[in-house]
């Protein structure tokens, strides 16, 4: 979503973003500002808007509704991106993009409970695109592959200072880290290349953190002493965080978060950007 909306600000479209706005304990239509609080409008929305100010971004149940009132606003939104809304037969969107991961494919899924799919495989043919994501080896990737699909991965960029205080250059020693996602083990992959990982205390994905987590949380940080130099999470826990009084828990502790970006390997990026446009 973020590499779409992107890509579409650069050629001087409007861009509206709906979302379901999962984890929120709000409902129905609301807009999302940068100082909503991930409580009221979910994680993924607000991070879409705190990367985007200027764009329209709003969460609603019912995708119809939300995208009817999104039109009502001057100027009308050129595109509609909607987040994870394959299933939505509702509306019959000008373009699908179906994203599975590299390292397991829905090919070799199965339908929920046995496995995590929503549909069956067959299903994919709605799709115009299908976008490979997480790769890692470029060298195995098979010249098929390349011509046929869409690949990408993603890279971590610089670190972004959320509280405490500031380091004064690069990573420290030793870092905590802590993250409420689905791959947690990426995350750590990424940062144990950085820094020595003292500890990486995982919670469950959207976690709405509360006061208990945060003391927790403190309480591991602490128990390392002064070997503890930072923390480290991701930028969707760290929406969690912002414009709520749970940062202060972590007193003089720098925090940072490790934004992410989509990168395409090959000939990918001319073929996705291509299709968007």
């Amino acid at each position: 979503v973020h590499y779409i909306v992107k890509l579409l600000l650069e050629n001087g479209k409007n861009v509206a973003v709906i979302s379901r706005g999962y984890g929120r304990s709000t409902s129905g239509f609301r807009m999302v500002e940068e100082d909503s609080t991930a409580k009221e409008v979910g994680d993924e929305p607000l991070q879409v808007k705190r990367r985007f100010p200027n764009v329209l971004v709003a969460v609603c149940e019912n995708r119809v509704y939300g995208i009817e009132q999104l039109l009502d606003f001057t100027p009308e939104p050129d595109f509609v991106v909607m987040d994870d809304g394959f299933q939505h037969r509702s509306i019959k969107p000008k373009l699908s993009i179906l994203v599975t991961k590299g390292s397991f494919p829905f090919v070799r899924n199965f339908l929920f409970p046995v496995g995590t799919l929503r549909e069956p495989v067959f299903g994919a043919f709605r799709a115009n695109a299908v976008v490979f994501t997480g790769l890692t080896d470029e060298e195995k990737t098979s010249q098929l592959i390349i011509d046929e699909f869409i690949l990408s991965k993603t890279v971590s960029s610089d670190p972004v200072h959320i509280s405490g205080a500031e380091l004064i250059d690069g990573f420290p020693d030793a870092a905590v880290l802590f993250s409420g996602i689905a791959n947690a083990d990426r995350f750590e992959t990424t940062m144990s290349s950085k820094t020595n990982v003292l500890a990486h205390v995982k919670f469950r994905d959207h976690r709405n953190y509360t006061l208990k987590d945060i003391r927790m949380l403190r309480k591991k940080i602490d128990s390392f002493g002064a070997s503890a130099k930072a923390v480290y999470t991701t930028e969707k826990d760290a929406v969690r965080l912002i414009n709520t009084p749970l940062l202060k828990e972590f007193g003089d502790i720098p925090v940072y978060y490790i934004p992410v970006e989509l990168v395409f390997m090959y000939e990918s990026k001319a073929k996705f950007d291509k299709l968007i446009l």
